[in-house]
């Protein structure tokens, strides 16, 4: 007779029998396992906290390798309402008298008015030109205010001409504007009929015109007078642009130009503060807590012992300013026996004030500055294929092991579980054919006569 379930013939429970035969092997590979990837996740998220930390000091030092950063000009215009002002790391510090007689403006001149400007013009060409460069667009036979207004827009050749249609009580016109104000960009047209008259009739001599005149800004510092093709007027102070918004002649505006310390030690400890949150990140990320007895995910990692003392060799860098050595410490930043900076205020107020340009050499000099060098260095890891990216990678490809020997090692199992039935139940058969013979023979024996049943 055949065993249709499992242990009948022996009497044993032979599903829980191979269960813990299978556990056996099967929990601690898998621990190790869960470990493993544990230990990737773990690293995984760590190396992403540190991109972060190495990508937020990286804006820090932005703000010191530029030399810009560094020589910030305070501007003060008053309450004028005739101009603002911008000036860079070249203006000098200093009061001026500002008097604005009049505005740039920009040359336009107009067709004259017609009825409908959906009608076709004429057919032809025009040629326009500013200052000197021309280019024309040809006007076909049913072409239309827009469609003309379009071919010079959109025409690759287009020296500086804008042309727009006005629509107003006396109807619509083509106005061409000069892209650039002053007077060097006044807008010339000339007009061409290949049939009848109607382009010259338009835009011909007489019939063009004027609606604003090309002009020169003119204005007056400290009584010097300056003509300017722009509103923007640069450098008549050195360093300085001067946007103009408004002209009186009459009214008198005073602009101030400091430097400003307070934005540039603000960089400075922006920097400062940046640096002591990486360092603490790092310690953070490759410490060993005794307590816990527990190590944190990078802890040992050759990449971030590498980055911490790449850095620390770094800011205790002397660099090389106008022939002078200069260190941090010389402006005012200390370095702990942690690592950690702090800043020493009435020192580096004392620099700022006297010597800025020693600050800009120490943080922004080429190749050897503080900043530039820390940035370069920044830049190798974070950088899209760089260090981190490539560490990420390796990650990456060693999770996918895992996960081809957690299939692998599955289906191992399931193989074992499957010989281990196969067997089990092949015992379980022989033992109920061993039992079932043993039974008979007992009945037979008990049959036998002189045998009495106990």
């Amino acid at each position: 007779m055949a065993l249709t379930a499992t242990g009948i013939g022996s009497g044993l429970d032979i599903n829980t029998i191979v269960k813990v035969l299978v556990d056996a092997e099967k929990i601690p590979k898998e621990a190790i396992f869960d470990k493993t990837e544990q230990t990737i996740e773990s690293k995984v998220s760590a190396i992403g906290t540190l991109k972060s930390q190495l990508s937020t000091f990286q804006d820090a030092l932005e703000k010191l390798s530029d030399p810009a950063a560094l020589n910030i000009r305070k501007v003060s215009t008053g309450d004028s309402s005739y101009f603002t002002a911008a000036a860079d790391k070249n203006a000098q510090s200093g009061s001026y008298q500002i008097q604005v007689e009049q505005l740039a403006a920009f040359h336009k001149v107009a067709g004259v008015n017609v009825a409908d400007a959906t009608a076709a013009v004429g057919q032809g060409k025009l040629e326009l030109s500013v200052n000197g460069k021309a280019f024309s667009v040809d006007v076909e036979a049913g072409d239309s205010l827009e469609t003309i207004a379009k071919k010079v827009n959109d025409s690759a050749d287009n020296s500086g001409v804008t042309a727009t249609i006005i629509k107003s009580d006396d109807g619509s016109r083509l106005v061409f504007s000069s892209d650039e104000s002053g007077t060097d960009s006044q807008v010339s047209v000339v007009a061409t009929d290949t049939v009848g008259s109607g382009i010259n009739d338009m835009f011909g001599t007489g019939n063009l015109t004027e609606l604003q005149a090309a002009q020169n800004a003119v204005i007056y510092i400290d009584g010097q007078k300056v003509t300017s093709q722009s509103n923007d007027v640069e450098n008549a102070i050195a360093g300085v642009t001067l946007s103009l918004t408004d002209a009186d002649v009459n009214k008198t505006s005073t602009l101030k130009i400091e430097q400003d310390n307070a934005a540039v030690k603000e960089n400075v400890k922006g920097f400062v503060d940046a640096y002591n949150t990486l360092v603490e990140s790092i310690s953070n990320l490759s410490k060993y807590d005794t307590e816990k007895e527990e190590a944190a995910a990078l802890q040992g990692d050759s990449m971030i012992r590498s980055i911490e003392s790449q850095m620390r060799n770094m800011i205790s860098n002397r660099v090389d300013v106008d022939g002078e050595t200069i260190a941090l410490y010389d402006i005012g930043i200390e370095t702990d026996r942690y690592g950690k900076m702090s800043i020493n205020d009435e020192k580096l107020d004392k620099v700022l004030a006297e010597d800025m340009g020693a600050v800009e050499g120490l943080f922004s000099t080429p190749d050897s500055g503080i900043a530039t060098s820390l940035d370069n260095l920044v830049e190798g890891y974070v950088k899209a294929g760089g260090l981190i990216d490539s560490r990420d990678n390796a990650l990456t490809n060693d999770k996918q092991r895992l996960d081809d020997q957690r299939e692998a090692f599955s289906l191992k199992m399931e193989m074992l579980q499957a010989r281990l039935f196969k067997q089990f139940n092949a015992m379980d058969l022989i033992v109920g054919q061993l039992n079932q013979q043993s039974a008979g023979l007992v009945d037979r024996l008990n049959s036998l006569p002189g045998v009495v049943s106990q």
